[in-house]
Formats: structure tokens, C-alpha cells, sequence
């Protein structure tokens, strides 16, 4: 329990046997003003911190600390964007860096391929050179199916690339072909073999890769 300020004890010892008197009653009633001052005051450091702070704040924290694009953001990410915005400034235009924050705003891991990583396989693989073009100062993103959210997407990812770099977003389909963005356990799967049989009466089966089919 808090204890209470006697304002008699600020006061010189004249006052100090004073107790329950008209002094001391009148004091009281500044003190218990600046008793409810000094609680707000000691509690004001949990508005700075983001696991602490009311929900109220966050949007103003984050305004404070210049986090941005944190409109586009979920309400429920908010918080976790706040958190994670001191190490995604010391990994700024890096792919660990965007790979984090994407991850937090799409909830699940996104590909970011680099010119070099694909560039070797280009003499044997013509379809693979059609599909990453650009050049070596281009990274292509690639994110799980997203709805409606492709233009905030864009815009995250334009403010953390290089002023050097071209980012090129690929929203995988649910639907895929070999050769054209077929990412094995994201928009694909294998699964176990199945007997066919040709009796003229038997349709063939969905083939899926990744996984037995459910």
C-alpha cells in the first residue's frame, strides 16, 4: 500500500505537533494532487516501452521513432514491428533485414532470389533465364499468396531496397506450372504414388508434389 505524505513533515518543527489540525488538513489536499502528478510521472516510462505501452500508443510511439509505413501494418503486428525496428535498423537494405520484415507483415517466410544465385544456371535452363531477368542489380521477391495487399507490399519493399537495386515482386499462385515459379511446399507439393487403371471407366487422379494428398 502507498504511503500517504504527512505535508507536515516539510514544515519547520513549529508545525510539527500539529496533527489532525486545519493546517495539515488544508495541505493535504495539494499533496494528494501532486501524489497522483508523481504516479503518472513514474509510470510514464512504460508509454516508451513497446511491450508495455497501451494500445492507444503504439501508433503514436511509432510516429515518435519515425517506424516507417507502419500504417500497412495489421494492428496486431504493430506492436512486434515496434520491437523489431532497432535490429531492422542495423540490417536496413540487407536480404536478412528484408526478409524479417516481410516475414512479419505476410506471417510466413518470402524467397528472395539475387541475380547471382539464378545467373549460373541460365546456359542450361533458357526458361529459368526467361523468368529472372533484369540484370545483376535486380532481386526478385517471392511472396505465399497474399489478398489485397500487393500495393502495401510494393511499398514496403521499395522503402528498404538500395537506391541501386530494382526489386521485382512475384505473388506466387495456388495454382503453378514446371518452369514458371513452381516453389516446392509453398505453391507445390509431393505426394505418394497412386495405380492407374485403364479400364476405360477410371479417370487419372491430380498428381501433387510434396505431400500425400488428403
Amino acid at each position: 500500500m502507498e504511503k500517504r505524505i504527512n505535508p507536515l513533515d516539510y514544515l519547520p518543527e513549529l508545525y510539527q505537533n500539529c496533527e489532525n489540525s486545519f493546517t495539515e488538513r488544508f495541505l493535504t489536499i495539494f499533496t494528494d494532487i501532486y501524489s497522483q502528478f508523481e504516479r503518472e510521472i513514474d509510470a510514464s516510462s512504460k508509454i516508451y516501452d513497446p511491450e508495455l505501452c497501451p494500445d492507444e500508443f503504439i501508433e503514436w510511439l511509432g510516429k515518435w521513432i519515425s517506424v516507417e509505413n507502419m500504417q500497412l501494418f495489421p494492428d496486431d503486428k504493430k506492436r512486434e514491428l515496434l520491437l523489431l525496428t532497432p535490429w531492422l535498423s542495423k540490417h536496413r537494405g540487407t536480404i536478412s533485414g528484408m526478409k524479417k520484415l516481410l516475414k512479419l507483415y505476410c506471417g510466413t517466410d518470402v524467397f528472395i532470389v539475387e541475380y547471382y544465385h539464378v545467373k549460373r544456371y541460365f546456359s542450361s535452363c533458357k526458361e529459368l533465364e526467361r523468368i529472372y531477368n533484369g540484370g545483376r542489380f535486380t532481386v526478385w521477391i517471392i511472396c505465399p499468396p497474399i489478398k489485397n495487399r500487393v500495393e502495401a507490399l510494393s511499398v514496403i519493399v521499395s522503402s528498404q531496397i538500395p537506391a541501386n537495386i530494382t526489386a521485382k515482386i512475384k505473388i506466387l499462385s495456388n495454382i503453378t506450372e514446371l518452369n514458371n515459379y513452381c516453389y516446392l511446399g509453398i505453391n507445390s507439393v509431393l505426394s505418394g504414388m497412386e495405380q492407374g487403371i485403364l479400364d476405360g471407366k477410371s479417370a487419372m487422379d491430380y498428381v501433387y508434389l510434396g505431400r500425400d494428398k488428403q
